[in-house]
């Protein structure tokens, strides 16, 4: 069956928002907007569900649900606070804001026409309510960014997974997968699949490396001479290993400062796919994709990048190393 996958960017989240407390002057009004963007490839025939949930990666509640059938929820706490104009550019509009108010805000679409995790996805901003100076409130936060290409990977073979973002051994680092839906319709389950614990900086003590049985002995994160990475590299792919997978951190978790309500997250989903490029045992250079001879992929140290697509009407020349004329190209 074909997957109709759904992808979630909200812009400039690499940058909190603030707002200052201007008791000064009357004509102030406390209204922030948290931009959202999706697309949901093969579009769906019903149109999407919209919720912006508040919270941490790993405890939110929701504030706002736009459900498909056009029926809406509000949090009683943010009652005649929050609306969201446009289903299609579904921006969340806070207004009358509250010191309270200040943590982490997600984008979340749920395509209803796919129901496991293909289809839902989300991203995050932080939001800031400087009273003062308090450093406590966004000096130190979580952050990641992972490539949203979708992951194909051979039945057997090996995914990495690539998650930016600090690492070593002062950053809790996590993966996670999902999301799924318990009976009682709760639909913010997610499976971990590895995580680190963060240690202080003087520490000997390296941190603990959670694995979940089911990926025991396949999961592992990457590695530099800094310590540890966010990337995830699963081996031996299963069919039930495919799905959508979820990098977050918290960076120094060890310093008094950081909170667990802004981590962050950030996914990608993996796919299995028999006829998909793989780097496995290949040396550096550029290859056709086996599914695509217009295609071209590049393996590097082992690293996947692509593919890429030739100019129209070419065909990728493995032996020339180019894209090339059909007619030059024996494509099988």
């Amino acid at each position: 069956d074909a997957v109709s996958i759904t992808n979630v960017t909200v812009p400039d989240r690499e940058y909190w928002l603030m707002l200052w407390h201007r008791p000064d002057d009357p004509t102030w009004v406390n209204r922030v907007e948290f931009g959202c963007e999706y697309s949901i490839s093969p579009a769906p025939a019903t149109p999407p569900t919209i919720t912006w949930l508040k919270g941490s990666f790993t405890d939110r509640q929701v504030i706002y649900k736009w459900s498909s059938s056009g029926e809406e929820y509000v949090h009683s706490e943010f009652a005649g606070r929050v609306s969201v104009p446009s289903r299609t550019h579904p921006t969340l509009v806070l207004t009358d804001a509250k010191f309270d108010d200040w943590g982490r805000y997600w984008c979340r679409v749920t395509n209803e026409d796919q129901s496991d995790d293909f289809g839902t996805d989300e991203e995050s901003r932080l939001f800031w309510y400087r009273y003062g100076y308090d450093p406590a409130r966004g000096s130190h936060y979580s952050f990641v960014e992972v490539d949203k290409t979708p992951v194909r990977v051979k039945t057997g073979a090996t995914a990495r997974l690539h998650c930016e973002g600090l690492g070593g051994k002062e950053a809790s680092i996590a993966w996670f997968k999902g999301p799924s839906c318990t009976q009682d319709g709760n639909c913010n389950v997610y499976e971990m699949v590895i995580n680190k614990t963060a240690v202080g900086h003087r520490s000997p003590d390296p941190g603990t490396v959670n694995v979940s049985p089911k990926y025991a002995g396949r999961a592992s994160l990457g590695a530099n001479n800094m310590g540890d990475t966010l990337d995830l590299t699963i081996t031996d792919i299963r069919p039930t290993d495919v799905g959508r997978c979820w990098c977050t951190n918290d960076w120094p978790l060890a310093m008094p400062w950081n909170e667990l309500r802004s981590r962050n997250a950030q996914s990608v989903v993996v796919l299995l796919d028999d006829e998909a490029p793989s780097c496995d045992g290949k040396a550096d250079g550029m290859y056709r994709d086996p599914g695509d001879c217009s295609r071209y992929y590049t393996c590097s140290g082992g690293w996947l990048y692509g593919p890429v697509p030739c100019l129209t009407g070419l065909f990728f020349n493995e032996a020339l190393q180019v894209c090339d004329w059909p007619n030059n190209v024996a494509c099988v």
